[in-house]
């Protein structure tokens, strides 16, 4: 779930951070620092009004009420020379009924029904056009409420205006947007914004519904009653969820967990904590996210960018990918030989394979092809293929039907290239043995090609394109080869010196178990 955080939090609350020195010097000014949003705002009254701007700038202020997610307003009172100078701001719809009058080309009236669903209208063109909107209200009072009424001082406020933003959203969220749904992840926007706002974004981010049809949005304050009605398929064609509060998005969750989702949400801000610790994954914002939030995330994204969530769900899949292959290549040839073992010493009685010999290649095959399989880059296309059960084990049934073919291929092959030395060509228990060596040997090394994807090429796939698997297979035979004509290693090994025919039958016992697996593979296209 992607919760597209429009709202101002309260531990980013700008005239509490955002500090710009700026002198009646253009400049001289010192640059700003703090939010950006209240940056902007500060450069607009400096603009608009720069006596206005100096005059309040350096008022001591009593009073700070921080921006709340429910009630959706903010205020600071300050002491100015005579009595005090209360200035509230929040959403259009909150600050409208905190209101009585309103200030006109300097005259201030009183506030009429009409003039709410005026100013209201003129909030939804303006959301409906992609602005962030904030309305803005003053009050002059004598003296500031004390005890309880200080919770609130937020009344009888004068209506200033409102002031859009345009707050476009990062060119790399509409490609990461679309690539999510290809990878059958679904995106949800939650958002405390005005739902013209969410709208707008998420048609720029490229959000659509799955049957082509116009995006369905749901606001805060209808969405308990549809909480409590548990109306699964109402939440489930939902995609944008506007002027959303924390309890309702920690419910939202609650929810998506009950119908089996894997749920991840992003947030920055102190009331995101409780929904960030239930979601399965907790994403928070590293550069503009507080500490509450970062604590109790699972991640933490160093450049609060949307694309990096599904950069990291790639990498997820290709990790997960390749330790599967690793396993599967292991096993595989592992079985492969403990079939060759079994297969001859209870047949002819003698061991085709001896220890010595068992422990380097393995040590060959374990470390460097192995290895470079595990640090592939996957297929272009893992993003493009729908999310695994999360109850499906690294290696599946037919995984395991998988490895035990691979197993019985190798180990025919190699057998295969023993026993017709012994009975064809009767050559003696040494040279035998030098067959099914090399021949299991690089039949192992052959078989990493084997671990490309079902629907992959033979010629270009994740594995030929894996620059450290032929380096691994370089590496390894090199030091095998080494090992055969260096005398002193040789004898330690127990090679022999081979005539061109038995190299010739190695060859042919090395490459017949990659030629039959590919085949299969593409008879069988899920193989």
């Amino acid at each position: 779930m992607w919760e597209a955080e429009a709202e101002v939090e309260a531990e980013q609350q700008a005239e509490a951070e955002a500090e710009a020195e700026q002198d009646d010097d253009e400049d001289s000014r010192e640059g700003p620092s703090g939010d950006p949003l209240e940056i902007a705002l500060l450069h607009f009254v400096h603009r608009y009004d720069g006596d206005f701007y100096r005059e309040h700038r350096g008022l001591e202020r009593k009073l700070h009420d921080p921006f709340d997610s429910e009630s959706m307003v903010m205020g600071t009172g300050y002491r100015q020379e005579a009595g005090y100078y209360v200035a509230g701001k929040g959403s259009t719809d909150a600050i409208l009924e905190r209101s009585r009058r309103l200030r006109v080309g300097g005259e201030v009236r009183d506030l009429s029904d009409s003039d709410k669903e005026e100013w209201q209208q003129k909030n939804d063109k303006m959301a409906e056009d992609g602005l962030r909107v904030l309305a803005f209200a003053y009050q002059e009072i004598d003296s500031l409420p004390e005890g309880e009424e200080a919770e609130d001082f937020l009344r009888d406020l004068t209506l200033v205006g409102l002031i859009g933003f345009l707050d476009p959203p990062r060119e790399a969220v509409a490609d990461a947007i679309d690539t999510a749904q290809a990878a059958g992840v679904k995106v949800v926007m939650v958002t405390g914004d005005h739902p013209g706002t969410a709208r707008n974004v998420a048609k720029k981010v490229h959000f659509q519904e799955e049957d082509g049809e116009e995006l369905s949005t749901l606001h805060g304050k209808d969405l308990p009653e549809i909480l409590d009605q548990d109306d699964n398929e109402k939440l489930v064609r939902t995609r944008i969820f506007s002027r959303v509060d924390p309890e309702q998005k920690l419910r939202l969750i609650e929810h998506y967990q009950k119908a089996g989702e894997i749920v991840g949400m992003t947030g920055d801000g102190v009331n995101d904590a409780p929904a960030l610790k239930k979601a399965d994954i907790g994403i928070a914002m590293g550069e503009r996210g507080t500490q509450v939030a970062q604590e109790v995330s699972d991640m933490v994204l160093q450049d609060d960018s949307f694309a990096s969530i599904i950069i990291a769900i790639e990498q997820g899949r290709v990790i997960f990918g390749n330790i599967r292959r690793f396993v599967m290549y292991q096993l595989s040839y592992h079985l492969g030989e403990i079939i060759i073992i079994a297969l001859i010493s209870f047949t002819l009685f003698i061991l085709p394979l001896l220890p010595l010999q068992l422990l380097f290649l393995n040590l060959l095959s374990d470390v460097f092809p192995a290895l470079a399989l595990g640090i592939g880059e996957g297929s272009p296309h893992v993003m493009k293929s729908p999310p695994k059960d999360p109850e499906e084990p690294i290696i599946t049934p037919k995984n395991w039907w998988q490895i035990a073919i691979y197993g019985f291929i190798i180990a025919a092959a190699v057998s295969g290239a023993y026993l017709y030395g012994h009975f064809v060509w009767e050559t003696s228990e040494a040279v035998n043995n030098n067959v099914a060596f090399f021949s299991m040997a690089f039949a192992q090394f052959l078989h990493v090609f084997n671990m490309r994807g079902a629907h992959e090429p033979f010629f270009n796939n994740q594995v030929t394109r894996n620059r450290y698997v032929w380096m691994a297979i370089g590496l390894c035979i090199a030091v095998l080869m080494t090992a055969y004509f260096v005398p002193t290693l040789a004898s330690v090994f127990s090679f022999q010196s081979l005539e061109p025919r038995v190299w010739v039958l190695i060859a042919i016992a090395a490459v017949t178990p990659t030629v039959i697996i590919q085949a299969i593979k593409i008879i069988f296209k899920d193989f």
